[in-house]
């Protein structure tokens, strides 16, 4: 018996190198190991990654930006300072480590602001998130 069915939702998928997905990991300006397309990058993740470009399996990129424990953008240039503004609690209960995914031109303008330092380019990008 041939079980196989060409209109079958349940194709196996095909076959997709892992080693071909990219992960591109962004950085603050100054704090970078490499440069992508003219952008403070890491070679791999850590606390001083911002943001990161992801590819899926369908050859298709998302992007993904830190957020501050009140699930706002990050902004690593603070005066203030992020963990100095939240509470105890916030700091204990709430990872700082999430990451949310934006639309591409979100990513461009935090892309800019981590490489220029310039917070026009970071409202920009809070304001095109929400």
């Amino acid at each position: 018996m041939d079980f196989y069915q060409p209109n079958n939702i349940y194709k196996e998928q095909t076959n997709i190198n892992e080693d071909l997905l990219k992960t591109e990991y962004y950085t603050l300006s100054g704090q970078e190991e490499i440069v992508i397309n003219g952008f403070p990058a890491k070679a791999k993740e850590d606390n001083s990654v911002y943001a990161k470009k992801i590819q899926k399996k369908d050859g298709s990129f998302k992007c993904m930006i830190r957020t501050s424990s009140n699930g706002k953008l990050f902004n690593p240039v603070s005066i203030i300072g992020e963990e100095k503004q939240n509470g105890f609690l916030d700091r204990v209960c709430k990872s700082n480590e999430r990451f949310r995914t934006v639309n591409e031109k979100v990513f461009n303008f935090y892309l800019q602001f981590l490489t220029s330092k310039n917070l026009a380019f970071f409202y920009n990008a809070e304001r095109e998130a929400e």
